[in-house]
């Protein structure tokens, strides 16, 4: 036994000598100074004399450069001895440092960006936020760094916390030893792919098929718990998981949620995709108003587990966070994923086919004040520069390359396959780890389906030709026309809002009463409560104004249920009047063929999951 004592000895030495080859990062958010947090690092082993540290420029999913590096402080260097090295500040995101390899530890301390004095806050859900005692927020790319050509390397985070904390996020090798949370991350890729949250815990977990799904809410004012937020998630989650076949592509997904008091200091809000989680970052607002707007945004964030997550290109695969490259597949990355999420609510009867149709008429009015005549794939190319101010299009025009995608897909494959199908055989062919070449995703897609596709991508993605709705629509047996005019029985002229604080609709301005809405009495101020005895409620809302706006016939007896205050008051006023049907000019009309053939219905049926 007496051997052990000179090997154990001998690798203790070698460990010296050679270092470490990963990442160790430490953190203690117990030590917190007006909104700045101390990073330390543990270097993993460097041979060159001189080596740059990078902070990101970018990072995948932002399609904006907001230079992270700024928000980085008082960055030092130290050999095994704690004697500082030279270290020469290139840029906003990049430290030399000199003598390299005698290396053993950096220092640096970290502003968060939520609230930072920048001339343009970074959009909350890529930021980090930093709040002593509330709530810590680490998008990863915003704290912890890499060495040139030293990424692929394990990271590994040590993490302590506050004993009443909880970090919420999607990664599984975890250890905890006190109020110590370890993770360890396989590359900086996965690093940044992977958001934490710490705060109280209020959280949620159940299973859908077998991926275990976390929920997890920071709301400063408990205006919506995890367990009520969660019923929605798992409501869209559900949906999801049939309509890719029974089951979801990931062992483990966080939906992690800040819910903000306040206005948004970006000045918007919204979420951010990662491969095993997503960062919702919403206002503070009743449950059930929340709800539609969450069901959106969690769909489509969810679905990003396909497209770019396990389908992507190699400018995506291997991303440059100092000098990026966009690949010209928006329509795909964020096109086709915004298509499913709105196609997923009809195709499993969570919205009705008219409600769905106003979702594409509300997207095809929004892309014409974005240039139709620019090509998607170059404005792809040129989304962090040139076209930059056309990148909102993807959600538009995008998820309208995706429509008339899957429709033809259902056409060329005789119904069997759609546009999901289509994206489940790419996920099969490439997967997480396998990049695709940029200029072969079209041939690729034609392979697998049919020649005929060259022609659309080389018309309507690649070319500047405006999509044909029309052409395609009628393949399913549904109607399109532009410029219509309709007759509808409306508010007899009054404009209407939405009150935020009894969540109702109400009378704005009855400046322009027509002779309808002269008869019905209708005031300002008056919130309605029902139309021809359907209560309005904020699930059903949409549904119950469009029925009565296109199915009311003229002269019809309508009633509206208005709350009006008399008096000093507020009592219920039932208003009666005979409908007036009135003209309107409509910029896109789109409604099922009643005349369409037999097999027109039968692709249509396909398409929307009838």
């Amino acid at each position: 036994m007496k051997f052990l004592i000179p090997i154990a000895l001998f690798l203790i030495s070698i460990s010296s000598v050679f270092g470490q080859d990963k990442y160790s990062f430490y953190m203690d958010l117990n030590k917190i100074s007006n909104d700045l947090i101390e990073v330390t690092l543990e270097t993993p082993s460097i041979k060159e004399s001189k080596i740059i540290y990078n902070m990101p420029k970018i990072v995948p999913g932002t399609y904006q450069i907001y230079d992270f590096g700024q928000y980085v402080m008082d960055f030092q260097a130290f050999d095994a001895n704690g004697k500082s090295l030279y270290v020469n500040r290139l840029d906003d995101n990049r430290w030399e440092i000199h003598d390299a390899d005698k290396m053993k530890k950096i220092a640096y301390w970290v502003e968060d960006t939520w609230d930072a004095d920048v001339d343009e806050l970074v959009f909350e859900p890529g930021g980090t936020n930093i709040e002593e005692k509330e709530n810590v927020v680490l998008n990863n790319h915003g704290f912890f760094g890499y060495f040139d050509n030293m990424k692929n390397l394990i990271y590994e985070l040590n993490i302590t916390r506050p004993v009443d904390f909880f970090g919420s996020t999607g990664l599984t090798n975890i250890t905890t030893t006190g109020n110590t949370d370890k993770f360890t991350i396989d590359n900086y890729m996965d690093l940044v792919d992977s958001p934490i949250m710490y705060n109280q815990p209020d959280t949620v977990t159940f299973k859908i098929a077998e991926t275990s799904i976390l929920v997890s809410v920071y709301s400063k004012n408990k205006v919506a718990p995890a367990e009520v937020l969660a019923k929605d998630i798992k409501g869209i989650l559900e949906a999801q998981k049939e309509y890719l076949g029974g089951k979801l592509p990931v062992d483990k997904y966080a939906f992690i949620i800040y819910l903000y008091e306040g206005v948004s200091g970006s000045g918007g809000s919204g979420a951010l995709e990662h491969s095993y989680s997503s960062f919702y970052y919403l206002p503070e607002m009743d449950p059930a108003r929340l709800s539609g707007f969450l069901v959106d945004v969690a769909a489509h964030e969810f679905f990003h587990i396909v497209t770019p997550l396990n389908i992507h290109s190699e400018e995506i695969g291997n991303f440059d966070y100092i000098n990026p490259k966009m690949s010209k597949h928006l329509w795909l990355y964020e096109g086709v994923t915004e298509y499913f999420a709105n196609h997923v609510q009809v195709y499993q009867n969570m919205i009705t086919p008219e409600a769905y149709f106003d979702v594409l008429m509300d997207k095809m009015a929004t892309a014409e004040s974005f240039k139709d005549d620019l090509p998607f794939t170059k404005m792809s190319l040129g989304a962090l520069d040139a076209h930059q101010d056309q990148y909102m299009n993807v959600y538009n025009k995008g998820a309208l390359i995706g429509l008339c995608l899957d429709i033809l897909i259902r056409e060329q494959t005789s119904g069997k396959k759609g546009l999901k199908d289509l994206m489940l055989m790419l996920s099969e062919e490439y997967g997480k780890d396998v990049s695709f070449k940029d200029d072969e995703l079209f041939d690729k897609i034609a392979q697998l389906i049919s020649p005929e596709l060259h022609a659309f991508f080389a018309n309507y993605v690649e070319g500047s030709k405006p999509l044909p709705f029309e052409e395609v629509l009628a393949k399913v047996g549904v109607d399109f026309k532009t410029d219509v005019t309709i007759k509808e029985v409306g508010f007899g002229g009054a404009t209407i809002g939405f009150n935020m604080e009894t969540q109702r609709l109400f009378v704005m301005d009855v400046a322009d009463l027509n002779k309808f809405g002269k008869k019905l009495k209708i005031k300002i101020n008056d919130e309605i409560l029902a139309i021809n005895g359907k209560e309005l409620t904020l699930d059903n809302l949409e549904d119950v104004i469009i029925d009565y706006q296109t199915n009311t016939e003229d002269g019809e007896k309508v009633e509206i249920l208005v709350e009006r205050k008399v008096k000093g008051k507020i009592i219920p006023v039932l208003l009666k009047a005979k409908a007036i049907q009135t003209e309107a000019t409509q910029d896109y009309y789109i409604a099922i063929n009643p005349n369409a053939t037999e097999q027109q219905v039968q692709l249509r049926k396909t398409w929307l999951g009838q």
